[in-house]
């Protein structure tokens, strides 16, 4: 009896208590009691159970994943809460015989409230439908305190959470609207039109292959998602990950349930294959993902060229022709590759998580080229034609793994994060060359070369992040890595008229290296309302070591000390206007092969490093404009100089040879004096609604080097050139199931030191379409419609001019479907299932 009025009077406090909060409770939004809990498990009666369907009003599309949570009426005292499927559809079992309010919410829409009366059978609701635009909750209005676009520090922000024209759509949806970032019909995600884009998802590497990758944005509803970060001009914080932008997609979702499988298939007629398959498990602390494919592909390339040799004449200090050359040559390669990977990750609470990884990828392939090469010698009055036949073959097998830690000290920011990843790469080759005269001195030649290579990547690292104010932010990190090898390649040839072969000790090639790299960061962040500032410093220490065997100038020791400072600035208007002002300095070390000076021989012609490069300094200062508009879209304007001090350019030169008894010409890289890229970058974004929009791009610079050489004046060169590019690209989304994709690209001409690379261009298409509840997805795509895409390039040395051209199969059509299984439940990143947003 003494326990039954304990247990009495601690429930009757415990809901009056709960009683004097909104939405009832001690949790955020009425969260649930253990007490309340307890009631519900003693009832010993017959339960039922409460299900619908949620509508968005407007577009009449299912709402996925909205929160849906039972309140008890008389007190709103928060009884149990789920989330709507990809269907909209929601159930909620185990209720009591009562009277309740069911209370629907979803960011970008008004809250929903309907009575419901259980008493003696289930009920089902039928179809709910939610109004877009602000909730009133207790007479308030609660609008959105982000605002869709924005920026910060070096960031730019897409705060989908906000967008309530995107909430029925996928993570690939919202992708589509971040500013400078695409995704093609395929899936594959690009930045400013570079494909090199490092993906991150909650501020970690994602390490997906590309087809997870596809996978993970195509499936994952853009509702579970916070904001995507853009990343173009990364701070000292990132600099040692990526050369080129980040995208960061947080979400605001956890995997609650997930038992995930899917397969398919694509393939296009270049031709290419490629299967694929995948299984994902993960309950509320384990997630365990898997992916198996493999590829099969070939494709064939045209190319031809002509190159003309000068040499200096000492009596009238004139150019004399030396050599002609004119070449044509088709070539087909086929590949094959299979990967497998594995992904584990362990949450065994809100504040730690642990993840494990680990990625083997087998890879082989032939090519075959047949060359016909005319070469007219003036010195010698002699001209030469011969073919040159090409067979070579590779296979190699790579394995990945690492884990990393993360720690979070509270929900303010204060964390630690530690990473240890490595890699193993094991690769064989094999080539055999057939050079046969048909007209001049008969040199001929059969040459057969085999070749193995090693590599070993071993980097840890621990970043540390701690606010030492409410608006206020430290950073910092340490980083180590090593990264050791050898690569071997052993050619002989055929004594003609035997069968014996002598090895090409000229060409004997025998290397091992290694490079340790370490570096350090610090960052502090600061925001003053609408302003936000970040510093930054880094500090990079890099040993290089490389040596061939019998070979002692070939011997690299070197040291490199870098310090990369960054700066960004960034404001808000209240009128939306966002301007980000930033400044980075980034150093390139040269490496091993370009500092080496053993002389790599070809059959006709040489190349050599230079050990005297230094590192390449680049300073990089951009100012960003960007006003996004309601009912249009956004305008966005960059203006940017970046200016390197001793880039490293390719020198082709012509000189005479006494192992080719010739004028031949060799390559070696240099310090180009000094080079410049000032221009500005214009997008705008017609977006009349979430699931379409229309995107103009365009990039105008100019290009500045300057070169002196200071043994022959002949060579010193300044280069202006203006070049630019224009990008326009469509996509729509109709009927909630079929995606429509439309692209044109121009890049016009661009220069090197002593070079020059041709324009470009190609028009694309596809259609992407959803099926049974997006468990079927099939889409179809024409690369380069008119077959345009191809690359030339001139090069106008002063002892040597140049023009080649090559084609490949650009215009393909590729098609592929994919099937997808299983069960995704997912839940907030809150406290209480049934939390107002």
């Amino acid at each position: 009896m003494k326990r039954i009025i304990i247990y009495f009077l601690l429930s009757l406090s415990m809901n009056i208590a709960l009683a004097q909060f909104p939405g009832g409770g001690f949790f955020p939004g009425g969260g649930r009691s253990d007490m309340q809990q307890t009631t519900s498990k003693n009832y010993k009666g017959k339960t039922y159970s409460i299900t619908g369907t949620l509508i968005d009003k407007t577009t009449k599309e299912s709402l996925w994943y909205v929160n849906v949570a039972l309140l008890q009426a008389e007190d709103s005292i928060f009884v149990k809460g789920v989330s709507s499927d990809d269907s909209g559809v929601f159930v909620l079992q185990g209720v009591i015989p009562g009277k309740y309010l069911l209370r629907a919410s979803a960011i970008g829409y008004q809250t929903l409230y309907e009575p419901i009366d259980v008493d003696s059978s289930s009920v089902d609701m039928g179809k709910l439908y939610l109004l877009q635009g602000t909730a009133m909750l207790n007479g308030v209005e609660v609008t959105a305190k982000k605002p869709i676009y924005s920026m910060e520090d070096e960031k730019i922000l897409y705060n989908v959470s906000e967008d309530p024209s995107i909430q029925t759509g996928t993570t690939s949806d919202a992708l589509q609207n971040t500013p400078g970032v695409e995704v093609d019909v395929e899936g594959n995600v690009t930045l400013r039109g570079v494909s090199s884009v490092d993906i991150w998802i909650n501020d970690k590497p994602s390490r997906l292959t590309a087809e997870s990758l596809k996978n993970y944005i195509q499936q994952l509803p853009a509702n579970t998602l916070v904001r995507i970060e853009v990343i173009t001009n990364p701070s000292a914080k990132y600099a040692s990950k990526t050369d080129g932008g980040i995208i960061n997609i947080i979400t605001n979702a956890k995997i609650k349930k997930n038992v995930f499988y899917s397969f398919g298939l694509n393939g296009s007629s270049q031709p290419r294959i490629s299967p694929h398959a995948s299984f994902a498990w993960a309950n509320e602390k384990w997630s365990v993902n898997s992916w198996i494919s493999g590829s099969y592909s070939g494709n064939k390339n045209f190319s031809s060229g002509y190159s003309t040799s000068f040499v200096a004449n000492d009596t009238t200090d004139n150019l004399d022709t030396c050599t002609f050359q004119k070449y044509t040559s088709e070539g087909r390669n086929k590949n094959w590759s299979g990967n497998i990977n594995l992904f584990m990750d362990y949450s065994p609470d809100t504040m730690n998580s642990l993840s494990l990884w680990v990625m083997s990828m087998l890879s082989g392939g032939v090519s075959s080229s047949l060359e016909h090469r005319l070469r007219r010698e003036y010195f010698f009055n002699e001209d030469n034609f011969y073919t040159t036949d090409r067979n070579s073959g590779s296979n190699g097998v790579w394995v990945g793994f690492g884990t990393w830690y993360t720690h979070m000290f509270n929900n303010q920011g204060h964390n630690i994060m530690a990473s240890l990843n490595g890699n193993i790469t094991n690769n064989a080759s094999s080539s055999d060359y057939v050079r046969k005269y048909i007209l001049g001195t008969d040199l001929s030649k059969d040459k057969s070369t085999r070749g193995r290579s090693k590599s070993y990547d071993i980097n840890t690292g621990i970043d540390y992040s701690i606010p030492y104010s409410k608006n206020g932010e430290i950073s910092v990190g340490l980083n180590a890595a090593v990264n050791w090898g050898s690569s071997l390649s052993s050619p002989d040839t055929l004594v003609f008229g035997t069968n014996d072969r002598n090895i090409d000790s000229l060409r004997l090639y025998d290397a091992v290296f290694r490079t340790q790299d370490y570096a350090t960061y610090v960052t502090l962040r600061q925001k003053f309302g609408n302003f936000t500032m970040k510093f930054g410093l880094r500090g990079e220490l890099s040993h290089i070591f490389y040596q061939v065997a019998e070979h002692p100038e070939s011997k690299v020791a070197s040291t490199f000390f870098n310090l990369k400072p960054s700066v960004h600035l960034s404001y808000r208007t209240k009128s939306m206007h966002n301007f980000n002002l930033s400044y980075t300095r980034r150093l390139r070390n040269p490496s091993n092969t370009q500092l080496s000076e053993y002389i790599n021989y070809g059959e006709d012609d040489y190349s050599i490093g230079n050990s005297l490069l230094a590192s390449v300094a680049t300073n990089s200062f951009e100012f960003n404009w960007m006003k996004y508009f309601e009912k249009f879209g956004s305008l966005g304007i960059t203006v940017y100089h970046r200016n390197s001090h001793k880039d490293i350019n390719t020198l082709t030169d012509v000189v005479y040879s006494d192992v080719f008894g010739r004028y031949v010409h060799f390559t070696m890289p240099v310090n180009v004096g000094k080079s410049f890229n000032t221009g500005g970058e214009f997008n705008v974004t017609y977006r009349p609604k979430g699931f379409l929009n229309l995107r103009f791009y365009a990039n105008i610079y100019d290009s500045y080097i300057n070169y002196s050489d200071s043994k022959d004046a002949n060579k010193n060169s300044v280069r202006h050139k203006f070049t630019y590019s224009f990008r326009i690209n469509l996509w729509t989304k109709v009927w909630n199931v079929l995606e429509i994709h439309a692209s044109a690209n121009y890049r016009s001409a661009s220069q090197s030191l002593f070079s020059e690379t041709k324009p470009n261009y190609s028009i694309n298409a596809g259609l992407r379409a959803t099926f049974w509840k997006k468990r079927i997805s099939v889409y179809l795509n024409v690369q380069d419609i008119f077959n345009w895409n191809k690359s030339s390039n001139i090069t106008t040395n002063p002892y040597y001019e140049s023009w080649s051209s090559n084609k490949t199969n650009s215009r393909y059509i590729s098609a592929g479907i994919t099937f997808r299984f299983g069960k995704l439940e997912m839940e907030r990143n809150v406290q209480g299932a049934g939390n107002e947003e």
